[in-house]
């Protein structure tokens, strides 16, 4: 009988299955891009969606608050304010990024 190398020698004694996945020589190393592995980002629809909901909140807030619903509309009001300061963080994140990828 030829002896089997000692992977598959151990393996039938454990009665394990061989690998269904081939080994990497690094295993750190990043999966290749690939179309399901891009970001999604937003549609322009979406974005302008989003736009039309705020404005809308910022209305109805408005009005909760002359009819005397302080708290709701306080609570919207800052929800509002950190919404426009995560974007404009946001937006300056971005400017910082094409600053850098034009190079100055």
């Amino acid at each position: 009988m030829k002896p089997m190398p000692t992977t598959i020698r151990a393996r039938a004694r454990n009665n394990c299955a061989p690998r269904s996945q081939p080994r990497f020589d690094n295993p750190n190393a990043p999966p290749e891009a690939t179309n399901e592995s891009l970001t999604e980002w937003p549609t322009e629809e979406q974005i302008l969606d989003v736009s039309k909901k705020l404005a809308k909140i910022s209305r109805m807030a408005i009005r909760a608050e002359a009819h005397g619903d302080y708290f709701h509309s306080g609570e919207l009001a800052y929800q509002m304010h950190e919404i426009i300061l995560a974007t404009a963080q946001l937006f300056e994140r971005g400017q910082r990024l094409r600053r850098k990828s034009n190079g100055d």
